[in-house]
């Protein structure tokens, strides 16, 4: 009776055996083991809030072998790296390890680049320094820049204290190709040292400024006659017979633009409605915007005669 059992369960195990084999095999040739290359950014970990990491690299390059079909689920950001710095004080420290955390546990980190790198800890510092300007580019022709103003004028640095402590200068770089007038805008800031060398890492506070610039124009001197204008009607049987203006010629000083739109100053205009004497009249000269005249005033003389 015993052996008649065994005969008849012994085919079925033999044929279970079969069929987890063919579905080990089945599965792994239909969801196969295959790598895949990320990269991967590097957290710093419980590192002392007064102290500040350098030389971590951001980012790293991994491998990692997983099946098809956990790989087309798998995203960059599901991976993590990281250095736990729980241990450090100031100094210098030699094959950090980066540490990689996968989303699922039949992964397997293949490679890693880098593994280890060379980690220096300084203390945390901060300070203050001005905000200065630097023009590039050139502005519309016969126009210059100038600063009105910068808000704040100056910034807080904070970072890793042997680069703090050489900063000199928040640098405000501004675009001025083209310009023929006033503008705002809000620009980034670069830190440099007593060279003019750019600092990186450092963080600043704020990271923009609003910059006030003034375009003007260049001005030049020189001498433009004099229009008298009038309006109105004389008296009946009268007539103008003579005007003049003294002098007959002033010198202005203005915007170079003034002097190719503006070939005579127009004086403001004499009323001579019913008038039947001649009259003398000291009038005053027009001034060009942000220029100047020189005399300020002219005597206007206008003769009046009896027709008859």
């Amino acid at each position: 009776m015993n052996i008649t059992k065994l005969q008849w369960w012994l085919p079925k195990i033999l044929c279970l055996i079969a069929a987890c084999a063919s579905w080990a095999y089945v599965m792994n040739e239909q969801d196969p083991q295959v790598e895949s290359t990320y990269i991967v950014p590097v957290e710093v970990k419980n590192l002392d809030r007064s102290l500040v990491a350098i030389n971590v690299p951001t980012e790293i390059q991994v491998v990692v072998r997983m099946s098809r079909s956990q790989m087309i689920k798998t995203r960059s950001d599901d991976i993590k790296a990281y250095v736990d710095l729980s241990e450090v004080a100031s100094g210098n420290y030699a094959n950090i390890p980066i540490q990689v955390v996968l989303p699922a546990s039949d992964e397997t980190v293949v490679s890693m680049t880098p593994q280890t790198f060379t980690l220096t800890v300084e203390p945390y510092a901060v300070k203050s320094i001005p905000v200065t300007t630097d023009f590039f580019g050139t502005p519309s022709s016969s126009f210059s820049p100038s600063i009105g103003s910068v808000s704040p004028d100056t910034v807080t640095i904070a970072g890793a204290q042997s680069k703090v402590s050489i900063a000199e200068k928040a640098i405000v770089s501004i675009n001025i190709t083209g310009r023929n007038a006033d503008f705002y805008e809000y620009d980034n800031i670069g830190i440099v040292d007593a060279d003019g060398k750019t600092i990186t890492g450092l963080d600043i506070m704020p990271a923009q400024v609003q910059v006030s610039v003034k375009i003007t124009e260049e001005q030049k001197t020189g001498n433009i006659p004099i229009k008298v204008v009038t309006t109105g009607t004389v008296a009946e049987g009268h007539a103008i017979k003579k005007i003049s203006a003294r002098p007959s010629m002033v010198t202005v000083t203005a915007p170079i633009s003034f002097f190719s739109k503006n070939h005579e100053i127009k004086l403001s205009a004499i009323d001579l409605s019913g008038m039947d004497t001649s009259i003398v009249k000291t009038v005053e000269i027009p001034t060009p915007d942000n220029g100047i005249v020189t005399p300020a005033t002219v005597d206007v003389t206008i003769e009046i005669a009896d027709n008859n």
